[in-house]
């Protein structure tokens, strides 16, 4: 038997490879998020390569204090893993909007980083006596503030950006399986349940990122055809109004500057309309040059807000210097209506605002 072979670590590494090679080869994710997934993946597996190495020490090397000193520093490098895998995918994912939440995150991961650091000559967090590994009361701690910097980093991810019920639903999974593997290292001293639950949390992870960018425009960043349809599947009575909106002009765009010109002048106009609608509702991206917004607002409301964007005629200069040019239709939920009929209103609406728009041209 070759018992100093972990094949728990062999297993986690198998999970790195897979998700990297998913990766890399995932065209729907952006560069700066397949360059932090894959340098997560580089932080994982070399704390399994270390969790191998320590399980060879507890097999070949003698029991000694010397031993202790080699088998407590590896183990605090493989600790050490844990902040450093936590580090690169949340900073890449979250790097153009930070929030106080997010810093305090990033600092209980510097924090711990240095911790494990210090143990490797002073026992903060545990210490090795006779080849075993033991932890001090402040080990608790350590967990402590490793999972609540994972939950925090996990929030703002989730806060950051357009996560619907689904996306929520697996990034609770992800911090559940974390947790499992946290109470299992403190209570039961089972390390490799702890690490597994890193390799498992990093796949769950994976698979979030997936479904999230396959639901997001790559164009305005706003959710897309895949998102809206799984949002009106679901969607109840959970709305008051639809709007439709269609962009004049993009043909002109493409035609005469280009489609990177007709990209930009979408994307001017999407997040123009985005910031005037923040807070009412979801607005989506459902076509070439349409878009549709989700909300509880009554039409007065929406109307004037529409209206007031119509009347600046531009775009918001950090945007980009496009005329704000569009036509719409608003219609309110009656009882008995399915989400389909009250679409359908927004869209005859909108049409008839687009032929009113051409005739007074």
């Amino acid at each position: 038997m070759v018992e100093w072979i972990e094949f728990s670590d062999i297993i986690g590494i198998t999970i790195v490879i897979y998700v990297s090679v998913l990766t890399l080869n995932n065209s729907y994710l952006r560069r700066d998020i397949r360059i932090g997934i894959i340098a997560t993946g580089i932080a994982l597996a070399i704390l399994y390569a270390l969790d191998m190495f320590w399980y060879v020490g507890i097999y070949f090397l003698p029991v000694s204090e010397h031993t202790d000193f080699i088998l407590n520093a590896i183990t605090c490098l493989v600790y050490l893993m844990v902040p450093v895998t936590l580090s690169p995918f949340f900073i890449i994912f979250t790097l153009r909007k930070r929030t106080v939440r997010h810093n305090l995150g990033l600092a209980l991961i510097a924090l711990l980083s240095v911790a494990d650091i210090v143990n490797i000559f002073r026992p903060i967090f545990f210490y090795h006596k006779d080849s075993y590994m033991y932890y001090v009361p402040w080990g608790l701690g350590m967990h402590v503030i490793c999972y609540g910097a994972f939950v925090i980093l996990l929030w703002d991810m989730i806060r950051s950006r357009f996560f619907d019920y689904e996306d929520v639903f697996l990034a609770t999974f992800v911090a559940v399986t974390m947790f499992i593997g946290f109470l299992a290292s403190w209570i039961n001293y089972d390390l490799k349940t702890l690490w597994l639950s890193l390799g498992i949390s990093y796949l769950l992870m994976y698979l979030a990122l997936t479904a999230l960018f396959n639901k997001v425009d790559v164009i305005t960043e706003l959710p897309n055809r895949n998102a809206y349809a799984r949002a009106i599947s679901h969607i109840k009575d959970n709305y008051n109004t639809i709007v439709l909106i269609d962009l004049n002009g993009l043909k002109k765009f493409n035609d005469t500057m280009g489609h990177q010109v007709g990209d930009q002048y979408i994307f001017s106009t999407a997040r123009t309309l985005a910031d005037a609608f923040k807070g009412m509702g979801t607005l989506y991206r459902i076509g070439g040059d349409e878009f549709i917004l989700i909300s509880k607002y009554t039409k007065p409301v929406l109307k004037d807000t529409i209206d007031s964007v119509l009347h600046k005629g531009k775009c918001d200069e950090k945007y980009g210097d496009f005329k704000i040019d569009f036509a719409y239709g608003i219609a309110e939920r009656q009882r008995g209506d399915a989400v389909g009929d009250v679409v359908g209103k927004a869209d005859k609406l909108m049409y008839e605002h687009k032929k009113i728009s051409k005739q007074g041209r």
